[in-house]
């Protein structure tokens, strides 16, 4: 899989990781996932509303610690997929979403099609969906996408952004969950937090 490639493209195109970062860009991403909740809570908000929604799920585990517990910047997970923080964090998170899409088995070829001529619509560039394109086929494994997570925020927020994806009763999906909090080296207890905020879809506060 070409992370590389795909990070490079992400950091380079400021126009894709607006648009990302934007309600529009919420909109191509709820595509990913089966859930009403996360769909609007990802149209009202973009991508921006899932490090709003990470940041509640670690104080939720932070404050049913009995241990000292680290504290992590409430505006980093804040400026989570907003271009104008000058990091990947947007395309991260989408190859996040189609990665747990995958394990999650529900991406069919109707749902490749509108998630394609939503992408279409947002204008991105013939390189942008060509990478769009490379994702859906070639998703990253649980290791790859926590690899590229440079810090523990991020890894949170992809963790978090992962969830919202993959349906409960799902097997593969939880199986594919359970992977991917152990290769980011997350707590049980801040996995636990971060499925139960996720899958209510909580608005940011």
């Amino acid at each position: 899989m070409p992370l590389d490639k795909l990070l490079g493209g992400f950091d380079k195109n400021a126009a894709l990781s607006g648009a990302l970062g934007g309600a529009a860009g919420g909109a191509l991403v709820s595509a990913f996932t089966n859930k009403k909740s996360a769909k609007k809570l990802l149209k009202a908000g973009g991508l921006v509303a899932v490090g709003g929604l990470a940041w509640q799920a670690y104080q939720s585990y932070r404050n049913r610690q009995t241990e000292q517990v680290p504290e992590l910047s409430r505006q980093r997970f804040e400026n989570a997929a907003d271009s104008q923080a000058g990091d990947n964090a947007a395309g991260l998170i989408l190859a996040a979403m189609i990665a747990a899409a995958h394990a999650d088995e529900h991406l069919s070829e109707a749902e490749r099609k509108q998630i394609w001529q939503q992408a279409m619509q947002l204008g991105l560039s013939a390189a942008d969906l060509a990478e769009l394109d490379t994702q859906m086929r070639q998703p990253l494994t649980a290791a790859e996408v926590a690899a590229a997570a440079p810090d523990m925020e991020t890894g949170i927020e992809l963790y978090a952004a992962s969830v919202m994806v993959i349906e409960g009763n799902c097997e593969s999906g939880n199986q594919y969950l359970q992977q991917l909090g152990q290769a980011l080296q997350l707590p049980p207890g801040l996995t636990a937090a971060l499925t139960e905020q996720s899958r209510q879809g909580a608005a940011p506060a």
